[in-house]
């Protein structure tokens, strides 16, 4: 119901981070595209390696945690980063702790909520964020929130001519669950309307209950 593969986007020319959670096919490593004929396998491996910035390093050691199941150390990892200058850097930030919460071993969806609804406040286009908002409302039995969720998620991954099959398949398999309330809910407007009805055949006034009534009974 979640995206699981995490990755790092560069947004802008100073490496701003933007770590979150992308579907696997959505996921491209260009180096690795690139590096096909020998002499570009050795002219990668002949660059050294660029050091992370304290940034990213700091999102991959919280994501970590997150993935070990130290949620609690997770969720200080990431909030001791602090909100990120680039609105699209500071969404996946929000994204990854809401998702911490998600994936806990015992989940939270409660916070989880709180958390992606700010990720999707700072960036609305971030359909991973929706997604993921989507299936925290619907583990908090916020179904309709949930659908809402899984369509914004869908309509903005068609935007960015992105895959939108994860968040199409979550709210299809919400389907059932939104049948199954909609049937109690007129199930419980009926019953509701007919206690109604026999409360007022109740409280109706007698034969006889009223003063000329009763006058004509005392004749």
């Amino acid at each position: 119901m979640v995206h699981h593969k995490r990755t790092f986007l560069i947004f802008t020319a100073g490496l701003a981070l933007s770590a979150g959670m992308l579907w696997a096919d959505d996921a491209t490593n260009p180096t690795a595209v690139a590096a096909t004929t020998p002499t570009a396998q050795a002219t990668v491996a002949s660059k050294p390696a660029k050091a992370d910035s304290p940034t990213v390093a700091a999102m991959k050691a919280a994501i970590a945690l997150a993935d070990a199941g130290k949620t609690d150390e997770a969720i200080a990892a990431f909030e001791k980063i602090g909100v990120l200058k680039s609105k699209k850097s500071e969404a996946w930030r929000l994204n990854d702790e809401g998702l911490a919460y998600l994936e806990a071993p015992t989940p939270v969806p409660d916070k989880a909520v709180a958390v992606l609804e700010k990720a999707v406040a700072t960036d609305a286009n971030n359909y991973v964020a929706w997604n993921n908002l989507g299936s925290a409302y619907e583990q908090n039995d916020q179904l309709m929130k949930a659908k809402d969720a899984y369509q914004k998620s869908i309509d903005m991954a068609k935007a960015a001519d992105a895959s939108s099959a994860k968040a199409e398949g979550n709210l299809a398999n919400l389907q059932p669950k939104l049948d199954k309330m909609t049937t109690t809910d007129d199930a419980d407007k009926t019953a509701a309307s007919t206690d109604s009805k026999a409360a007022a055949d109740t409280s109706a006034p007698a034969a006889g209950s009223t003063p000329a009534a009763a006058a004509d009974q005392s004749k």
